[in-house]
């Protein structure tokens, strides 16, 4: 049966409509080809039966001139298989479908011979789906497909045509919102690196502090190994005289050697200058 369009709809409604065609993915169930029609890519997403098709075109031509309308001034336009908003430069991800009621499927007599001759292996369903002509509008962020951040739905004392009043508001909101987000991660991003910062600073100051320290270390093992170079020298002179010449230069030898290990005879050292 074709799907009958009115000539006043969006265009972009219009050629969705027409578009419409058995879920491919049920294509084992062909019993459910009127009740579960979609939109392939490059269309607005629909999900909806072949007998409310009229209803579902309404309410999108509602939605996509309340899109583009004053108070909104937004589009509509497509990546892929999503259809997208694009409103104050922020983008969303919306869907459209209607609902379908799960009831547990009775098994025809066929079926019944199958699951009897195939009890683990068979086509036979566990539910069946019924359209229910009740739609909801869900709005996704640009890459998210899992977890909608605004829906509109039909309610016990309001339909869908009245909800859909609450699009300008509910666009502005979460505009409102990813700007918001903006900021914040903004205001992260810049603690983050402030954080950065002072740790690379802690952390070279402590790199300073510890090769400060190893320096003190061999400084102070340097003038005590001096100290005995000195000691050892006074005592050969005592010991072998202090008159001898050749004593006399190899002490003075001695005493050099001690002066350039010794950090408080060299220069470089950390004791000189500040801490």
């Amino acid at each position: 049966m074709r799907i009958v369009v009115p000539p006043d709809l969006h265009p972009l409604v219009r050629k969705a409509l027409r578009a419409l065609k058995p879920d491919p993915r049920l294509s084992y169930r062909p019993e459910l080809d009127d009740k579960l029609l979609r939109t392939p890519r490059g269309f607005i997403q629909i999900a909806v039966a072949r007998d409310h098709t009229e209803r579902a075109g309404r309410l999108l031509d509602m939605f996509v001139r309340t899109i583009e309308g004053p108070d909104v001034l937004g589009r509509v336009f497509f990546v892929d298989d999503k259809t997208m908003l694009e409103v104050d430069g922020e983008k969303f991800r919306f869907r459209f479908k209607e609902e379908n009621a799960r009831t547990p499927h009775r098994p025809t007599p066929e079926e019944r011979r199958e699951i009897a001759a195939h009890p683990h292996f068979h086509s036979v369903p566990k539910a069946d789906y019924h359209p229910t002509n009740r739609f909801t509008l869900e709005v996704y962020d640009p890459n998210v497909g899992y977890r909608y951040r605004a829906r509109l739905a039909e309610r016990k004392r309001a339909t869908l045509e009245h909800a859909l009043a609450e699009v300008p508001a509910l666009l502005r909101r979460l505009v409102q919102e990813n700007r918001d987000a903006e900021v914040e991660l903004e205001r992260r991003r810049r603690a983050w690196a402030e954080q950065e910062r002072r740790e690379a600073e802690a952390r070279e100051r402590r790199e300073q502090e510890e090769a400060r320290r190893g320096e003190l270390l061999t400084d102070a093992r340097a003038w005590r190994e001096a100290s005995l170079l000195r000691e050892y020298a006074a005592a050969v002179l005592q010991a072998r005289g202090a008159d001898d010449d050749g004593q006399q230069r190899w002490a003075t030898w001695a005493r050099s050697v001690a002066d350039e290990m010794d950090p408080l005879t060299r220069c470089g050292s950390v004791q000189e200058g500040d801490p």
